[in-house]
Formats: structure tokens, sequence, C-alpha cells
């Protein structure tokens, strides 16, 4: 942990959720992540400050995934 951040690795979100990998045909991921680039749907506008709602869903006692779905 540096500066109070926690670096979590793709595979090990996956694992500690127990999570399918999913298979895709060739270049579907570099079209899908084409897409997010030109649509910008990820932005904090759109989804919000991720700092700011992890700060909330602190604050509310969230502690597990089922407590960040709802």
């Amino acid at each position: 942990m540096q500066d109070g951040k926690t670096k979590l690795k793709y595979d090990e979100v996956r694992d500690l959720l127990s999570l399918p990998n999913p298979e895709f045909p060739k270049y579907v991921s570099q079209l899908i992540n084409l897409a997010n680039i030109y649509s910008q749907a990820t932005r904090p506008k759109n989804v919000g400050q991720m700092s700011e709602l992890m700060k909330e869903f602190k604050a509310n006692g969230g502690k597990t995934f089922e407590d960040w779905k709802k």
C-alpha cells in the first residue's frame, strides 16, 4: 500500500469474486476499449469520481462485493 492506495491486479479481483474468465473472439477487447475511449463512458462526469465513491462506500459500512452492488 502506497499513499493510502491499494493496487489490485485484474486476475486477483476475478479470483476474489469467483467470476468466470470471459472468452472473446480475436480483437473484441480492443474494439470495446476503443468504443469506451471514444464514448468517454467511464469519465468521472459520467460515473462519478471513484475516490469519492469509495469514501461513500466505506462511510456506509461497505466491505464486500455484495455491499458494493447495493
